[in-house]
């Protein structure tokens, strides 16, 4: 019996050593289930998307009051950025570009405010917040990805 314990002891510990733990890739930070990560680079905002869909991410979508405030934790401080909030669809109905429920907002003083040329979501606009601005603007972009 003792020796049926130790082989199956034996046998969980080789199991588990072969699991395979998910980590973010390289210069990514996780944060919960994903991996984050800023690019300086200046684009429009669909060159963003397509640059973060070409490394099997979106543009990041935020949830709550934490993960903003993680997402913050990645710029240079006062930077704007782009993320995965459009109405490019349809103006007024804010979608995330992973899918997810758009269920969180936390947009500036008398934003979004409307205008029709203005249909992605920038973020760390005045005091941390959200703005709709025209997506052919060029910023600096925040990629999310499922581990």
């Amino acid at each position: 019996m003792a020796m049926l314990r130790s082989l199956l002891l034996l046998f969980i510990v080789f199991s588990m050593g072969n699991a395979e733990v998910k980590k973010c890739p390289y210069g990514w930070t996780n944060s919960g289930v994903r991996c984050y990560k800023f690019f300086s680079q200046a684009v429009s905002w669909i060159t963003a998307e397509r640059k973060c869909q070409s490394l099997d991410a979106n543009l990041a979508s935020v949830h709550s009051k934490i993960e903003h405030d993680f997402l913050l934790s990645l710029l240079p401080s006062t930077t704007r950025c782009w993320f995965g909030l459009h109405d490019g669809e349809q103006e007024g109905e804010w979608l995330w570009t992973d899918g997810t429920p758009f269920d969180y907002t936390h947009w500036a003083p008398g934003q979004p405010d409307g205008l029709q040329i203005e249909n992605c979501g920038e973020f760390n606009f005045q005091n941390n917040r959200w703005n709709d601005a025209d997506c052919l603007t060029t910023l600096g972009y925040v990629c999310a990805k499922y581990l």
